[in-house]
């Protein structure tokens, strides 16, 4: 046949040219699927548009919106081509009915068999070059053995993967997509992942995705066109493949070697869309005791398993399940008391903080936090915020990790999180609350900071800044340094007067009327702020006052404890049956008087 020969041909090509080698693996896919049943041309466009719509989000991904919708064009002029090329097309008007060329995106699409070649004997003869035993293949089983790997492996992989599509056996489809995720991938695609998924997280403080977006569209270049993984799963439901792996290499003896399915899904599609993928599919803590088949979920738990053996994609992962899903992660309404599976991740995700948050990007320059990041936190106090409280890691263990990991009390590393543990947690006394104000003036070298946590601890605060007054008049260049301290205590609202007032004599500082004089224009503004508020606050309270007495003065409707209709019925009844009985008398005296024996007596009467 055509397809094998151009398979042949394919495989046949020199290593050295990969450019040539991988234009013609894209002209022979190209070719089986043009060429298959036009049920599968249509679940195709059906699958890349439901990526498009689901997981194409933000500006950054508008380069992969538009590689998508430029396969969605290739599979409509495939399918429109085939069907004016049949009888079929001759029957149908494709242009008064456009469900040929768009169908529905939850809509089951039903199968043809109008292929050009023999699905089943294609895929007979591409696991004959696979699997070592024909026969013993079941290919009503979702698992998928393989063997006799080689350079040319991938390509029979994927040719399998599209012809098990076009079978409507879509288990066995997605299991040789993952197999080529697995170990069919660049090496080093696997460590640039690794680096972005780190840096992902260390980055999300400054909140700049500028160079990570350029990066994440490098990636996602070459692998977009493994995108419709991801709406084959969502749409057909195989989330429990995720969980369990349905693909096996015979020649592979090391089972470490082979990746799980969620590693594999990540290298296939990039980190990004997995990531969507992951949060949109998770679930909360599996419970052994219920059918995990009849959820299409995958349950952190399960994941975050598998991603153990790379523990800079679990460092990534649990971060996102704190950002994007506290609700199951950090914050639970129903019960006081977390599972014990999220107070181990909680203790897992601290040491990978430990492991992976102080690593920088050798380009990104090392510049100290003003006083605009005073309020913001890093990833790891976020963290550090929302997870001790429920006890998986204890306040007095974060402490001496975060020492001993720093060293020396001047180490930058994990100043600032080491101080606010020591302040929300710590005892209270002096010595703890000095011992903070030094790892702001030492480790994180920021006055800001300083000044900051000297205004929030009332109890100590006199003391506090004695010696930050101390620290500044001494330190070297200290008339600069003092000057830093005006500024910062200003932004904090510190007393300037007295501040002012310790000014050693015959330090020069240079710009201090500037600053004097900024701080006391800042001051007054943030006065005239604070009045109108105020007035604001008043006139909301008048206006509320007034309201409450309009209401107030209204009359109220009230139920009554007598049921007037009842009451009048009744009496009406009453006074009925009244006159009916005054009537009914009257009618009986008249008939006695009309009767003939008191007319007779009454005429004797007057006779006589």
């Amino acid at each position: 046949m055509a397809l094998e020969k151009m398979l042949q041909e394919t495989c046949s090509e020199e290593q050295g040219q990969s450019i040539i080698k991988g234009t013609m693996s894209d002209l022979f896919i190209e070719t089986l699927r043009s060429w298959g049943p036009t049920s599968s041309l249509r679940q195709r466009i059906q699958l890349h548009r439901y990526f498009i719509n689901s997981h194409s989000i933000g500006p950054k991904w508008r380069s992969v919106s538009d590689a998508m919708a430029s396969f969605v064009q290739k599979a409509e002029r495939d399918l429109r081509r085939r069907i004016t090329q049949t009888a079929f097309g001759v029957l149908e008007d494709t242009e008064s009915d456009g469900s040929l060329m768009h169908p529905p995106l939850h809509q089951h699409v039903s199968s043809s068999d109008d292929s050009l070649f023999s699905v089943e004997n294609m895929i007979m003869k591409y696991t004959q070059s696979l699997v070592k035993e024909t026969h013993a293949v079941d290919f009503a089983s979702s698992t998928v053995q393989l063997c006799n790997l080689g350079p040319n492996t991938a390509i029979v992989l994927e040719s399998l993967a599209e012809l098990e599509l076009m079978s409507e056996r879509y288990d066995r489809a997605l299991g040789y997509y993952l197999a080529i995720g697995s170990s069919f991938m660049e090496e080093s695609l696997l460590l640039s992942i690794e680096d972005a998924a780190v840096k992902s997280v260390n980055s999300s403080r400054q909140n700049d995705n500028t160079t990570l977006a350029d990066e994440v569209s490098q990636e996602t270049a070459g692998l977009i066109k493994f995108g419709h993984v991801l709406s084959l799963v969502e749409l057909h439901q195989l989330h429990q493949l995720l969980l369990s792996r349905n693909y096996f290499f015979t020649d592979i003896k090391d089972e470490s070697k082979v990746c799980s399915p969620i590693i594999s899904l990540i290298k296939l599609v990039g980190l990004d869309q997995a990531g969507t993928f992951l949060m949109e599919s998770c679930s909360p803590p599996d419970d052994s005791t219920s059918d995990r088949t009849v959820f299409a979920s995958l349950p952190l738990d399960l994941v975050a398993d598998q991603l153990k053996s790379k523990p800079k994609l679990l460092y990534w992962y649990l971060y996102l399940l704190f950002v994007q899903k506290p609700d199951m992660y950090v914050n639970f309404a129903t019960t006081a008391v977390p599972p014990v599976v999220i107070t181990d991740l909680h203790r897992t995700q601290f040491f990978l903080f430990v492991d992976y948050a102080d690593l920088k990007d050798p380009d990104e320059k090392d510049n100290a936090p003003s006083f605009l990041d005073v309020d913001k936190d890093t990833p790891f106090m976020a963290f550090l915020a929302a997870a001790l409280p429920h006890g998986g890691i204890r306040h007095d263990r974060v402490i001496e990790t975060l020492e001993k990991h720093r060293g020396q009390i001047d180490s930058p590393i994990y100043a600032q999180e080491l101080a606010f543990v020591m302040e929300k947690f710590g005892n209270g006394g002096f010595d703890n609350a000095r011992k903070v104000l030094d790892i702001y003036l030492l480790g994180a070298k920021n006055l800001f900071l300083a000044v900051a946590y000297t205004e929030r601890n009332s109890e100590h605060s006199g003391a506090l800044w004695e010696i930050l007054i101390a620290h500044s008049t001494e330190a070297a260049g200290h008339g600069a340094l003092f000057g830093s301290l005006l500024e910062a205590a200003a932004h904090c609202g510190a007393d300037l007067s007295s501040l002012v007032a310790k000014i050693p004599e015959g330090v020069q500082i240079e710009g201090l009327r500037t600053k004097l004089i900024a701080a006391v224009t800042d001051y007054r503004y943030k006065v005239k702020i604070h009045e109108f508020e105020s007035t604001i606050l008043t006139n909301d309270k008048i206006s509320i006052i007034r309201a409450i007495i309009h209401r107030s003065r209204r009359g109220s409707r009230r139920q009554s404890s007598i049921d007037r209709l009842h009451v009048s019925v009744g009496r009406s009844d009453q006074t009925t049956m009244q006159s009916k009985q005054s009537l009914h008398l009257q009618r009986e005296k008249m008939s006695h008087l009309s009767s003939p024996s008191h007319m007779s007596n009454s005429c004797s009467l007057s006779i006589r």
